[in-house]
């Protein structure tokens, strides 16, 4: 009995000791193991736009630098280069030019007065000294209309009684009898007899033949062109230029528009000054 009571207990206790070396299931591989740390979610890709789309820009794009300037307007094309309107230029190139007057450097104030009235036109001061520079330079017909342009923005001016007193005296010096065939005739002679001039380089006698066919026709086109190239070999260079920009207001896109301007470029660059035409 007692033998048979030790038999069970060692049958229990070696039973027992089976039962706790059993691999539990959660060493088993098939099994997921328990109360590990879940993944974290990855965020989601935030869906493009359909402009994003079309593009294939991302969205970082609005963070890109640009070094291009602002976007220009579709007028922007159409805007055309003009002189300032500069009263203080304008001003400065006046007493310049009556300065040339008072030492009798007729074709520098010639310049400087035109260019004064680029920059303000219809300055009465600047017309009326521009009147006397052309007397002085015996453009005649030029200066009668510069007298008379100043009488028409100031009738009472300062200088009304010197410019009516002008445009007396140079009445004898216009051309204002002739029949308007005739005078067409006597502009075109006087501009063969120039072009032959200057064909030999006779640059005195072309400007005299050009300066009295404008003195008929103040703007004849080609009378302005041709006087410009007598000024210019004459290396009166900055009357020269004057009369190229005359021929380019005339006719802008005249056959021998390209030569003034090339021509302005050149004494412009020569006298150091910025092209202008």
């Amino acid at each position: 009995m007692k033998s048979a009571f030790v038999l069970g207990l060692f049958l229990l206790f070696s039973w027992s000791l089976a039962w706790a070396q059993e691999p539990s299931q959660d060493d088993q591989p098939h099994i997921t193991p328990k109360n590990l740390p879940q993944p974290k979610e990855e965020p989601q890709p935030r869906p493009q736009s359909q402009s994003e789309e079309k593009s294939g820009d991302s969205s970082s794009r609005d963070s890109q630098i640009t070094l291009e300037g602002p976007a220009r307007g579709a007028g922007d094309n159409n805007v055309q280069q003009m002189y300032p309107y500069d009263p203080h230029k304008s001003a400065k190139d006046l007493e310049v030019g009556r300065y040339y007057l008072k030492t009798k450097n007729y074709r520098a104030a010639l310049d400087r007065l035109n260019e004064a009235l680029l920059y303000k036109p219809k300055d009465a001061e600047a017309t009326y000294f521009l009147a006397e520079a052309q007397e002085k330079l015996e453009l005649y017909d030029r200066a009668y209309q510069s007298y008379r342009d100043y009488l028409k923005i100031i009738p009472e001016g300062q200088y009304a009684r010197e410019s009516q007193d002008a445009m007396k005296r140079l009445e004898s010096h216009l051309q204002k009898g002739l029949p308007q065939e005739q005078q067409a005739a006597d502009v075109q002679q006087l501009i063969q007899n120039g072009e032959g001039s200057l064909a030999q380089n006779d640059f005195e006698s072309a400007h005299s033949s050009f300066v009295r066919a404008l003195q008929i026709a103040p703007d004849d086109p080609v009378a302005n062109f041709r006087l410009a190239e007598s000024l210019q070999g004459l290396q009166r260079l900055d009357e020269a230029r004057i009369f190229y920009r005359k021929y380019l207001s005339l006719q802008p896109n005249g056959k021998m528009a390209a030569d003034a301007k090339r021509q302005i470029n050149e004494i412009n660059f020569i006298l150091g000054k910025e092209a202008k035409y």
